[in-house]
């Protein structure tokens, strides 16, 4: 067999897990009553283009490779811009869920109005047309996804590629872990004035409002925690698909370390959030008890 052919199947099982992953995210994210927000929306734009990038791949890269078709072949530059779309929409969708919980917990006072439903759907539709004349201008000269042997490429491949989305991703996670600082400083905060509002035997009821408070905050923890991994393992693949070719000969490594992985990553997204997020995974499962709490009713931070 053919190492194309070899790749190809290769892929096949982490394109299906992705597309299955993310396809059904999206669906469960536009089911779940509490995800009809701004940090809703932003999570079904991210499932949508990474389950869009897992399915071209399952669907026209593979075959295109196993089957060796001129036509397919022809036009896989287009497919090639879609899935640059989809990979770098996929960054930068990150990036604004991060602004978004970052504002949620530094300024609560104001994110209402910052990230509304309307200026949410702005951003994402901005975010749509900004990749979409990247992808035309940048990538016009590179047909599918390689780059070519050429001064043009290598200088488009170590900083419209590299350099940005790592300097976007470090600064995703150094937001995520400002936001968990302040979140954590503020479920202190709230244990605390529990505990003086027990010793001064305030209304139940008030004492009740604390405990939500601070259950909020801890499912916000989680969750920041989950984004601040989706964030490493991005910059993990960027630094394994750049670094990986110039130490390693075997041609397997540099599969594993470079296409794989580019793949890979967004079926790691999903498995995160499938993972990280129960209310998600006992939908997905059919469990009728799912907790639904709309994002209004935590008084610390709003997402």
């Amino acid at each position: 067999m053919e190492s194309g052919n070899q790749t190809a199947l290769a892929l096949i099982p982490i394109t299906l897990i992705g597309a299955i992953l993310n396809w059904s995210i999206l669906y469960a994210n536009r089911k779940l009553s509490f995800f009809n927000n701004s940090f809703g929306y932003l999570s079904a734009n991210q499932a949508f283009v990474d389950a869009l990038h897992s399915t071209i791949f399952l669907l026209y890269f593979c075959p295109m490779v196993l089957l060796d078709q001129p036509v397919i072949k022809h036009y896989s530059f287009i497919m090639g811009h879609v899935l640059l779309f989809c990979y770098e929409s996929s960054v930068l969708t990150h990036f604004l869920i991060s602004i978004n919980r970052f504002c949620a917990a530094w300024n609560p006072l104001s994110y209402d109005s910052w990230f509304s439903i309307k200026r949410t759907k702005k951003m994402i539709l901005l975010l749509w047309i900004l990749e979409t004349i990247i992808a035309s201008v940048f990538y016009q000269k590179i047909h599918f996804i390689q780059f070519t042997a050429t001064e043009f490429c290598a200088v488009v491949a170590w900083y419209e590629d590299f350099i940005k989305n790592a300097a976007i991703i470090a600064i995703i996670v150094c937001l995520d872990v400002s936001t968990v600082l302040r979140v954590h400083h503020l479920t202190k905060k709230v244990r605390s004035m529990e505990t003086l509002i027990q010793q001064m035997c305030f209304l139940k009821i008030r004492s009740r409002s604390v405990q939500d408070q601070n259950k909020f905050t801890a499912r916000d923890i989680r969750f920041l925690k989950q984004t601040v991994f989706q964030g490493s393992v991005f910059l993990s693949e960027l630094l394994t698909y750049f670094f990986i070719p110039q130490y390693f000969e075997n041609q397997w490594i540099i599969f594993f370390g470079t296409s794989f992985s580019w793949v890979a990553i967004h079926a790691t997204d999903g498995m995160v959030v499938i993972i990280c997020n129960s209310e998600v995974r006992k939908f997905l499962l059919g469990e009728k008890a799912v907790h639904q709490q709309a994002a209004t009713e935590t008084g610390i931070i709003t997402i």
